[in-house]
Order: C-alpha cells, then sequence, then structure tokens
C-alpha cells in the first residue's frame, strides 16, 4: 500500500494587530493586507513600500557581484578584438533563456556568437570535455558557461587545454573542494558575493551583460553602434526565474515583476506563440510562467533536445515561432504521457515493498526509465506521499536521477554527505540530481532514509501556514489592489493562505470531472470557491464547513476575488 501523507496541519501564524494598524495607517492599506505583510517580516513603512512597488532603481549594480572584475577582464577585450564567445548552457528552462540572453546579447554587442546545449541523456548534465571540443570545433575563442559549470572541473580544464578560457556563470551551490579553475567565477553562492544568493542562472547571466555593457561604454564601443537595451531581456529572466523556483524575493522579486511587464508587451515572438499554444491570454503572472510556459520549454530538453527550445526564444519570425511552439506542445503532451507511465510504475514498485513503505525518503529506480521526466515524478511522489523523493533511470550499471524534497530535508546536502557513494551530484535545497552505479542504489536509499528520518517529524503531514482568519466580508473589493501588489508570487513570497469558519455551502457542483465549485456563505457576504481534485460526498448545499484557502483574483464577469481552497473540514 502507497503510503498517504496525514491531512494538513493548520498553522495561524500569531497576529501583530499593533504593527499591522501602523503599517496600514501608514501605507493606506486595509487591516488585513498589512497583517500579511508583517507576517513577511516589512513591518517597516520604508521596506513594505519598497516590497509593494518593486522597481528596476532598487536593483544593486553588478559592480557589486564578486568575480565580476576577472569576467570583465576576459570577455570585454574578447568582444572588442572580433573573438567568437562560446556560449555553454544546460538543458532545463533557466539554462535556456541563460543562454538566449547572453546570445542575444554578444550579437547585440556585435560578436560572433556560438552556443552548445547538451542533450539530457547523451551529454547529461554539467559542462563537461565533450562539450568544451564541440565549442573549440565550432570556434569559440572564448567560452561563458551559463547555469552550469560550478562543479565541472574537468570540462573547464579540457576548455583550457584547447587555449579557450572559461567565464563561469552559475548560481549552484558550490562543492566542498577548490573552486573550479575557470579564469573567471561569477556565483552569487560564494560567500563573499554582495549580490542577492538567490538569482537564478538566468539572473547570473542578467547581471554579467549588465556589466559587461557597463565595461564597453566605458571604452566607447558603443558610439558607432546601438547599446543593447537589457530591459527587453526580462522576459527571458521572469521566465527562467520563476522555473528554477528560486525564491522570488530582493532582486529576483524586481526582475519577475518588471519581466512580466516586459512579457505583456509582447515583444519576443516566440513566448507569445508559446502563450498562445498553451491558452494563456492577456497579461501573465508567475502561474502562468511556472505552469504553461515553462514546462513546454523544458519538454524540448526533456524529451528530445533544448536546441529547440533556444531556437524558439531566439526566433524573430511568428510564423517560424508558431510552428516552434507548436512543436513544444506537441513534445510536453508526450512528456505528460511518458510521466504518468512512470508515476504510475513507481506507485506499484512502492506498493510492493514493505521498506519503501516505511521509509521517510524514497529512493527507487527503474530499468529504462526516461530521464526527461525522473525530477516531474519524483515531485508527483513527494505530493503523494508527503515524502522527499529520488527517483532513477538504471541502464547498463549507470544511475541516473533526479529528486524533489520538502522543507526541513535539505536534499543536496544529503547526497553531499554520500558523495562517496556517487560519480556527480548537484542542485539545490528542494531539488538536486544525482549519477551513480547502479549497485550503490541500495546503500543510497539506506542513508537518506536515515537522514530523513533523523530531520523530518515522524508522519507528520503537511503544514498550512495561515496568514489570518478571516470573514468573507473582509475580502470585498478593498482587497484587490492590495492583493495584485503583493505579487509576484513564488517561492519565498508565496500566496497568502487565509481561513474562515462557519461557511454555509450555498450551492456545489463537480466541474472538469474532478474540481468542485462552491459557493459559500458568511453572515450576508457571498464568495466562489473552487477546491481542485475535490469530490468529498459531505460536501452539499446546506452543508457547514471550515476552508482554508487562497484569496486569488478572478476576472470572469468583473474582477473579483475567488477562493482557491486548500483544505476542507465539517462543521464550524
Amino acid at each position: 500500500m502507497v503510503p498517504v501523507p496525514p491531512p494538513p496541519t493548520w498553522r495561524l501564524k500569531e497576529p501583530t494587530p499593533s504593527a499591522a494598524r501602523a503599517l496600514a495607517q501608514a501605507l493606506d492599506l486595509p487591516p488585513l493586507a498589512a497583517q500579511i505583510l508583517c507576517h513577511r517580516g516589512l513591518h517597516d513603512p520604508a521596506a513594505a513600500r519598497r516590497f509593494l512597488c518593486p522597481g528596476l532603481e532598487q536593483l544593486l549594480p553588478p559592480e557589486e557581484m564578486l568575480g565580476l572584475p576577472q569576467a570583465l577582464e576576459v570577455l570585454t577585450p574578447a568582444v572588442r578584438s572580433g573573438a567568437v564567445i562560446g556560449v555553454a548552457g544546460d538543458y532545463d528552462a533557466d539554462g535556456v533563456t541563460a543562454t538566449a540572453l547572453l546570445v542575444e546579447f554578444f550579437r547585440a554587442c556585435g560578436a560572433p556568437v556560438v552556443w552548445d546545449l547538451p542533450h539530457r541523456v547523451n551529454d547529461g548534465y554539467g559542462f563537461k570535455p565533450p562539450r568544451a571540443q564541440r565549442l573549440a570545433r565550432a570556434g569559440a575563442q572564448v567560452i561563458v558557461t551559463a547555469d552550469c559549470g560550478i562543479s565541472d572541473h574537468e570540462g573547464v580544464r579540457e576548455a583550457t587545454r584547447l587555449g579557450l578560457p572559461v567565464v563561469v556563470t552559475d548560481h549552484h551551490l558550490l562543492p566542498p573542494g577548490p573552486l573550479v579553475p575557470a579564469a573567471a567565477v561569477v556565483n552569487p553562492k560564494q560567500e563573499a558575493c554582495g549580490l542577492s544568493a538567490h538569482l537564478a542562472g538566468v539572473g547570473v547571466a542578467f547581471y554579467l551583460a549588465a556589466g559587461l555593457r557597463a565595461a564597453l561604454r566605458e571604452t566607447g564601443w558603443f558610439e558607432d553602434r546601438p547599446e543593447p537595451n537589457l530591459r527587453h531581456s526580462l522576459d527571458l529572466v521572469a521566465l527562467g526565474t520563476c522555473a528554477d523556483v528560486v525564491p522570488l524575493v530582493e532582486a529576483n522579486r524586481v526582475l519577475v515583476a518588471e519581466g512580466l511587464k516586459v512579457l505583456s508587451e509582447g515583444r519576443r515572438p516566440g513566448l507569445a506563440a508559446l502563450a498562445k499554444v498553451a491558452g494563456r491570454s492577456g497579461a501573465m503572472d508567475t502561474m502562468d510562467l511556472g505552469f504553461y510556459l515553462a514546462p513546454r520549454i523544458n519538454a524540448a530538453g526533456r524529451l528530445d533536445h533544448p536546441d529547440r527550445a533556444l531556437n524558439l526564444l531566439l526566433s524573430p519570425d511568428s510564423g517560424e515561432a508558431t510552428r516552434q511552439a507548436q512543436d513544444l506542445d506537441r513534445l510536453n503532451g508526450e512528456r505528460r504521457q511518458v510521466e504518468a507511465a512512470i508515476f504510475e510504475q513507481a506507485l506499484e514498485h512502492i506498493g510492493g515493498d514493505a521498506a519503501l513503505q516505511e521509509a521517510a525518503c524514497l529512493v527507487l529506480g527503474g530499468e529504462g526509465w526516461h530521464q526527461g521526466v525522473l525530477g516531474i515524478v519524483a515531485g508527483r511522489l513527494l505530493e503523494r506521499t508527503g515524502r522527499p523523493a529520488m527517483v532513477f533511470s538504471v541502464q547498463n550499471g549507470t544511475a541516473v536521477g533526479s529528486g524533489r524534497s520538502r522543507g526541513g530535508f535539505h536534499l543536496q546536502r544529503a547526497l553531499a554527505a554520500h558523495a562517496h557513494l556517487l560519480t556527480h551530484y548537484g542542485g539545490h535545497a528542494l531539488a538536486a540530481g544525482a549519477t551513480m552505479p547502479s549497485d550503490h542504489l541500495a546503500e543510497l536509499a539506506r542513508g537518506l532514509s536515515q537522514e530523513a528520518g533523523r530531520l523530518l517529524p515522524d508522519q507528520e503531514g503537511p503544514a498550512l501556514d495561515i496568514d489570518a482568519q478571516v470573514s468573507l466580508a473582509e475580502l470585498g473589493p478593498e482587497m484587490l489592489a492590495p492583493l495584485s501588489r503583493l505579487a509576484p508570487y513564488g517561492q519565498a513570497n508565496p500566496e497568502p493562505i487565509l481561513c474562515a469558519q462557519s461557511l454555509q455551502v450555498a450551492s456545489a457542483k463537480i466541474v472538469g470531472e474532478k474540481h468542485l465549485k462552491l459557493e459559500l456563505v458568511q453572515d450576508g457576504a457571498r464568495l466562489p470557491a473552487i477546491a481542485f481534485n475535490c469530490q468529498e460526498p459531505w460536501i452539499e448545499a446546506g452543508a457547514s464547513l471550515s476552508a482554508a484557502f487562497i484569496p486569488r483574483i478572478s476576472s470572469f464577469r468583473g474582477r473579483h476575488i475567488e477562493l482557491v481552497i486548500e483544505d476542507l473540514r465539517p462543521g464550524s
């Protein structure tokens, strides 16, 4: 039997009425909006105002990025001399958008540029020696990595042997031991870096471009050519940042907020076409990027080659972009089918293995499972069981895997503690990957399960951190503007979760075969609600319930708040 996580625990945050009241008065906000800001640590009116009004002027200058001076020493003369710049990216949406940004930027600077993206199965993750060799054959004289390289000593050494200096731009955690032997390392995870450590790979690429543009400006490089407008690249930054699920705070909040504005201007034919095939129209938000656009970009690298996604992003022709977007949409459909099949096999595997049913961290592998969907399957297992999961594809004595975790269990550090079993690993706290001999899988499974068992409370259900208990009357039109200003939402700035008691169900019906559409009433106030993947038989007209929900703005038949249900409970 596959383990099922216990019901979520509602954790109501301690209200701070005095601080919320003072903030509400200072910023002319409804008390509920002020309380939500206080729960995000924004008690100071000036800090809260900056948060509510993110703008490019809030960004720290690129000079604060550790390693940038060394990178400029390599790249400034390279651009001025006409050297061919080789960009080595990664196969996911963050790596593809970072590559697109740098390719566009170097072209706009007048530099010849070539690029190389890895095939997930044939090349694996990272900047490996064959990729350095490919770029050398393509004519590169300098290499800039994008969203990779910080762990790739062998690839950097091979490029150096071939006479190609390497500038590493990356945002992944630094592995133990000496720094990768590149001509320059630009990575905000370095301790002495003055910029936000939360930047995605595409954010690091943006800062490199900004620093190089300033350096070239000082040399007079743009006196007889137009200077690149990096604001136009912020649609790429927003997409890659949301796709990589990095915290949307500090610089990331600004970059994504501004990037969404650029995206709405429809400047990039590829993203306009991708939005159309995904069924998205009008102004988009972070959910549109993370759940509709990014999966289609990722589909290329998961099932085929990421060049297909890169070509879409770089396409200047709307007709060609439409054809490319349709191709990615088809690949994404195939990805869903492959993912669903492996997920069902994984559930069967768990159901037939008593040890896995008791494991605090699920580690399982399948012969020939498609490597492109392992991370998604791991995420679905985490959602289904409440336990961190790593899913491996086993072939010819090698296991290649990807994992997803939850708060309290830092997956990359857990893998680092078992580095003696692995040939390669990397990632973040909540998502990581590894390659290893398949006969080490059992030992890794025991080790990760023991570590997760030590760090995670036994059988504790997921926690719903609730910002406030409210009445439906508090969610009227006056909350529309404050909720909009709290966005963009994402990691470290989630949509607020509220709860309400003594709600009456005025109507209830199933929509889309498996979702529950409700009208909820409380003391004369009425709001629509939707509970996804919910068909509880006890919920019918006349029932009384308590609900935890996200207040989300809907534009269907006029702007209003709709409650997206996170949990429902009978009675008051």
